[in-house]
């Protein structure tokens, strides 16, 4: 079985994991012994089965993505319309337009 380890950027966060899902807006970690570690705003990026390592990316914008695409797939199940998502919307657009200003500003030199 392969058990891999879990980097984000190039730290170590989770070691024999066999096994990740997203849920409600997070990354579910689960070990060989069942032991779960829940890493918010954070996706997979890659998946290196020859070196039985997991990269992954953190980002605010992530979470907030990741929440609002679970109401859409709630709703799409359900046939029913969910008011939240209008709110998990602006809430997602809101923090990309602050992560746009912020780079803006640091990347723009005077």
């Amino acid at each position: 079985m392969c058990e891999f380890k879990v980097f984000d950027q190039e730290m170590l966060v989770a070691e024999g994991i066999v096994y990740a899902k997203l849920s409600n807006g997070a990354l579910i970690l689960r070990d060989i012994l069942h032991s779960e570690t829940d890493l918010k705003e954070t996706l997979v990026m890659e998946i290196d089965v020859a070196n039985e390592t997991i990269r992954l990316r953190r980002h605010p914008l992530i979470g907030d993505m990741l929440c609002f695409l679970d109401a859409v797939a709630r709703c799409e199940e359900s046939g029913r319309y969910d008011r939240n998502l209008e709110e998990l919307w602006q809430r997602a657009k809101s923090r990309g337009d602050e992560t746009i200003r912020d780079l803006q500003r640091r990347c723009e030199k005077p």
